[in-house]
């Protein structure tokens, strides 16, 4: 094991040493300004310095010890226990360094994790609506309105990943104005169209005339995620979307949720028990609704019975304009 350079140790120690030898020069001085005995004087000065010598050696001894020591501490990154046995600002300085290193890559791996999750959910799932469209492009007779709600499936997983994508960029392309809420609603009830009248779904829209602060984009995206997954879980039914004091509300009337499922609806890559049994769900729309939320300053919380329906709350509290 390597020992503390002596080049080190004195420059740690030249205060140590200047008043060392400050003070045996002071003793050889004195035999001038007081006349004391030349030859005691001599004695007691270099008497003085083989003693100074001793303490250096045995102080060198300790500071060395210490010096391994924290060598092999850090060699074993025991850093709590450097802290401990050695209170300088550096040291303390080298933890919290190590310790928001150690955070950040925390944050990182998970970060991957996450990521590594939502892509095999999605690369799993992306799957089913490219082999039906295969099977259906395989028959005699094409069916245009099977094909297109097949194409327009795999075009919302597309759109899932690209906004997933987005939202984990270190910059996100947020652009807030004044929007009519009304507006967004119609225009993601149209893009869905297709997917209603495939599923012999009624839409009942209450028009809300209410102006919303938001991102027009990623407010319709959110919306999108919670309409398709109430569509896929309503057959032969109906979907009402009012707002309810500042809440706006998306209900259906389909299969509903399991009530030990409800806590978790909005995790990523959670199914629940319905989803299972449909083989229809990421488990990763509502999650991603929830996190774009988070940035346009809405919550979400969902109620439902099994059998009877699902409601979506969007709270815009923090978003509405009351001056409209």
């Amino acid at each position: 094991m390597s020992h503390l350079p002596i080049k080190s140790f004195l420059k740690r120690e030249k205060f140590t040493l200047i008043l060392g030898f400050f003070i045996f020069f002071y003793i050889l001085g004195t035999y001038l300004i007081f006349e004391f005995d030349r030859d005691k004087s001599i004695y007691i000065a270099f008497l003085y310095l083989f003693l100074f010598f001793i303490y250096m050696i045995f102080l060198y001894s300790i500071r060395d010890r210490d010096y391994r020591e924290e060598i092999d501490l850090l060699n074993r990154k025991d850093y709590e226990k450097i802290l401990e046995l050695y209170e300088s600002p550096l040291s303390k300085a080298l933890y919290k360094s190590l310790e928001e290193n150690k955070r950040v890559k925390e944050i990182g791996e998970k970060k991957r994790a996450d990521v590594k999750n939502y892509l095999t959910i999605w690369t799993h799932q992306i799957k089913s609506p490219i082999f039906a469209l295969k099977l259906l492009l395989k028959k005699d007779e094409i069916n245009k309105i099977d094909c297109e709600k097949e194409i327009f499936e795999i075009e919302e997983y597309v759109g899932n990943i690209l906004g997933y994508a987005r939202m984990n960029a270190n910059s996100t392309d947020y652009v807030f104005s004044k929007y009519s809420l009304d507006e967004i609603i119609r225009s993601v009830i149209r893009k869905y169209s297709i997917q209603f009248i495939g599923k012999n779904n009624r839409v009942d829209f209450f028009e809300t005339k209410k102006i919303i602060l938001t991102d027009a984009k990623w407010f319709s995206f959110l919306l999108e995620q919670i309409i398709s997954n109430a569509i896929k879980y309503t057959h032969n039914g109906s979907i009402a979307i009012y707002l309810e004091k500042n809440e706006l509300v998306i209900e259906d009337n389909g299969i509903g949720i399991m009530p030990e499922d409800l806590p978790r609806i909005f995790d990523a890559g959670y199914t629940g028990y319905n989803g299972r049994l449909e083989k229809k769900s990421t488990g990763l729309g509502l999650n991603l609704s929830k996190n774009i939320g988070k940035s346009l300053r809405v919550t979400l919380r969902c109620e439902s019975e099994p059998k009877v329906g699902t409601k979506i709350y969007v709270n815009l509290k923090n978003i509405l304009d009351e001056s409209a």
